[in-house]
Order: C-alpha cells, then sequence, then structure tokens
C-alpha cells in the first residue's frame, strides 16, 4: 500500500541518517584519540595536522571534515578530557557536603589521576589554558569556594582570583606528577596544604583535611584485576 512505501522510506532514510551520524561521531572520537597521543608525546614540540591525521591513518581532507584547524582540536580535547574526568569522580565527590572537605578532594583526585596516568597528566598541561574558564571542574571549584567563603571555612579577597590561582595550581601539580616526583603523596599532602593555606583556612582544619582527603582516597583509582588489561 502506498502509506507502507511511504513509512519503508521514511524508516531506510532515518537509518542512513544514523548510520553515518555514528560513523561521522567514531571518526571524530578517532581523530581526537589521535590527537591526544600527538600532544601527550610530543614533548617541547608544537605538533602539526599531520602529526594526527598520520597517527590516525586518515587523510587531511578527513581531518578538515571534523575539524577546522589544530586549535578546534585542542579545544575540543581539552574540554572533553576535563570533563569527562570530572564527571568520573562525581560519585566520589558529590557526597561531600562540607566546602572544605570537596575542595581537598576534588583538588586531590586530579592529582592522584596525574600519577596514575602520565599521558593524560602531560596532555592537560598543554592544554587546559585555552579553555580555562570554559571547564567543568572550574564551575564546581569556584560553587565550592563560593560556599566556604560564605561558612567561613576560606578567608580570601575575591572569588574570582582565587579560583584562578587553584586552577593554575592543580594544573602545575598535575605536571609535575606526571613528569613523576619522588614522593607522589607527600607532594599530594603538600600541595593540598598550600592551597588550603592560600585559601585562608585555619590551620587545624587545613592538617584535618589534608589527613581526610589522603584517606578518603587510598584505594583511588582501584587497582585493575590480575591479568585484566
Amino acid at each position: 500500500m502506498p502509506g507502507d512505501n511511504a513509512r519503508d522510506t521514511a524508516a531506510k532514510r532515518d537509518h542512513r541518517t544514523e548510520v553515518a551520524a555514528r560513523k561521522r561521531a567514531l571518526m571524530r572520537a578517532r581523530l581526537m584519540d589521535a590527537a591526544m597521543k600527538v600532544f601527550a608525546t610530543a614533548g617541547s614540540r608544537m605538533p602539526v595536522i599531520e602529526d594526527i591525521v598520520r597517527e590516525a591513518g586518515v587523510s587531511r581532507g578527513t581531518f578538515y571534515q571534523h575539524f577546522m584547524s589544530l586549535d578546534e582540536v585542542l579545544h575540543a580535547l581539552s574540554l572533553s578530557q576535563s570533563d569527562q574526568m570530572t564527571r568520573d569522580i562525581l560519585p566520589i565527590y558529590d557526597p561531600l557536603k562540607e566546602p572544605w572537605q570537596r575542595f581537598s578532594v576534588g583538588f586531590r583526585l586530579f592529582l592522584k589521576r596525574a600519577a596514575a596516568d602520565p599521558i593524560w597528566a602531560s596532555f592537560v598541561t598543554r592544554s587546559s589554558s585555552a579553555v580555562n574558564d570554559k571547564l567543568l571542574v572550574r564551575d564546581y571549584m569556584q560553587e565550592d569556594l563560593r560556599r566556604g567563603l560564605a561558612t567561613g571555612q576560606f578567608n580570601f579577597e575575591r572569588l574570582d582570583e582565587a579560583v584562578d590561582f587553584m586552577m593554575g595550581a592543580s594544573i602545575a601539580g598535575i605536571g609535575a606528577l606526571g613528569r613523576g616526583v619522588e614522593d607522589p603523596e607527600g607532594y599530594m599532602d603538600a600541595s593540598v596544604r598550600m592551597a588550603l593555606v592560600g585559601l585562608g583556612c585555619a590551620s587545624k582544619q587545613v592538617e584535618r583535611a589534608v589527613t581526610f582527603s589522603r584517606d578518603y582516597l587510598s584505594n583511588w583509582p582501584p587497582r585493575k584485576p590480575e591479568g585484566r588489561p
């Protein structure tokens, strides 16, 4: 019947659209994965588009179907990597209620990820400054600092400057831990301590927060079972 033919045609068209969208998403993800590997291993040299297409095994034309420039892929990667990390840690971080708990644990979580994943750390330190004001983690940090200031747990003059300063300290710590330090946990203790001192946190509360964040995250990230990749 004519109606059945029209529905079949529409269904086929919808299916082709879905398949095309899925293929496009997969290729975009492939290019972003390649870009992350390139940026993370490039050392002091600034990568070029040719490095990315070579790593991905595609043509420059394919690259330009998804990104207009190197800056665009870097921007997309910076947002996706940091925001995905933020979403991944929310089940650990969100149950905490006090600003000093949330800040100390959130700050330490990113440092622990860096110590466990040097490639991620290398990429983050190279790229985060380009999208610093758009990162999801910045929104959470800003709210924690605002609440900490309102409740008297923190004491600083300007919220925007405090957030900028702590974001910069976090990126510097991620870079150092990604490159490797002699005592990672001790480095994280010192980083959390200095961050909280910088926020005007009382000295007893600072030490409480350092110990709390270390103990709370003692089993994070979870170890992979033996024999698993």
